[in-house]
């Protein structure tokens, strides 16, 4: 008899279809919420590792200037966009960002940013050793600010 009243809490009985369909609703839901629930910790996560950057206004000046026609959305060139979006640079991750500073070195100590044909169309493009100069301390001092 004992055995017989356990098989009663052990296989709950269903006595419609009603009670079915509402067990399996709550169920779904509550694994809706927990797959939520762990979404957001993904997202806590990947934004605990951006970095906030701070452009200053003589710097803001020379890439509104000199860097953001063809370095935004509204820029021409894929190749560009494809390697740098000045809009982007606060949603780098960390990591990402230092290699992007490192890069803006690199290309203003080579000289090769803005590209000569584009110079030879637009002279108003060309930066100037001051900015360039003014350029690379941000960048560097950047970098060095997100590796501490």
């Amino acid at each position: 008899m004992v055995v017989e009243r356990m098989k009663q809490f052990v296989k709950p009985k269903f006595n419609s279809m009603k009670t079915y369909v509402k067990i399996s609703i709550l169920a779904v839901a509550v694994m809706v919420l927990f797959v939520r629930a762990m979404g957001t910790e993904k997202h806590a996560v990947q934004g605990a590792d951006k970095a906030a950057v701070e452009i200053p206004a003589d710097v803001k000046a020379v890439i509104d200037n000199k860097c953001y026609m063809c370095h935004s959305p509204e820029g021409r060139s894929a190749d560009a966009k494809a390697d740098l979006l000045w809009d982007s640079i606060p949603s780098y991750p960390k990591a990402k960002l230092i290699a992007k500073l490192d890069k803006i070195i690199d290309v203003l100590n080579d000289g090769t940013m803005p590209p000569a044909k584009f110079v030879e169309s637009q002279p108003k493009a060309a930066i100037t050793a001051e900015e360039s100069k003014l350029l690379k301390a941000w960048a560097e001092k950047t970098a060095d600010g997100l590796l501490k």
